[in-house]
């Protein structure tokens, strides 16, 4: 009878609910990308303090980007670079000495890279930086200067490039009097070689 009873209390129960399991799943974390390059740049100081003709610059940079090496493109970030003047060096004139002078010159530059995947594609730049000459009129002279890039970047293995670049910067800062302004400029043809870091 006990038997009979707890049989009709079953059937007259509703059916369990199904118990439905939802995957999680982790967000992606933030991704960036990043490069890095060295090479040489050649090019001159225009000025009222320089004589004409060129120089030899070794540069250097590291570049941060918000979106890694496998993103298509266009890839936009910042450019953090440095540059001293090397062999061979230009001369200026101060009270009619001949002398050859050296510099160092660095910078950010918010740098747009078009298309990394390409076999060649496009890099441009524009940005703020400062040089540094010690040896203008017996002391240091900083001259802030605005920086413009742009050229091709050639890729050469899976993660390797090369830059070809025309940079040009200008900058204003005091005549050796002080009592007025002059300007500057600094012309360059760079090549520089470097790899994707991420």
């Amino acid at each position: 009878m006990l038997l009979l009873c707890l049989t009709a209390l079953a059937d007259d129960l509703p059916p369990a609910p199904e118990v439905v399991t939802v995957p999680t799943q982790m967000a992606d974390p933030p991704d960036f990308g990043a490069d890095a390059s060295l090479g040489y740049a050649f090019g001159s100081l225009l000025g009222n303090w320089p004589q004409s003709g060129v120089h030899g610059a070794v540069l250097g940079r590291y570049e941060a980007f918000i979106e890694p090496r496998t993103a298509p493109g266009p890839r936009l970030g910042l450019s953090l670079w440095g540059s001293a003047a090397l062999w061979p060096l230009q001369s200026r004139v101060e009270d009619g000495a001949e002398d050859t002078f050296s510099y160092l010159h660095y910078g950010l530059i918010t740098a747009l890279r078009y298309d990394p995947a390409a076999p060649v594609s496009l890099t441009t730049g524009i940005g703020y930086g400062r040089l540094d000459l010690a040896e203008w009129w017996g002391g240091p002279n900083h001259l802030p200067t605005l920086t413009f890039e742009a050229g091709a970047r050639q890729r050469v293995v899976e993660h390797g490039f090369i830059d070809w670049m025309a940079r040009v910067h200008w900058a204003t800062g005091r005549d050796p009097t002080g009592l007025g302004f002059e300007e500057w400029w600094l012309a360059q043809l760079a090549v520089t070689v470097g790899g994707h870091l991420r």
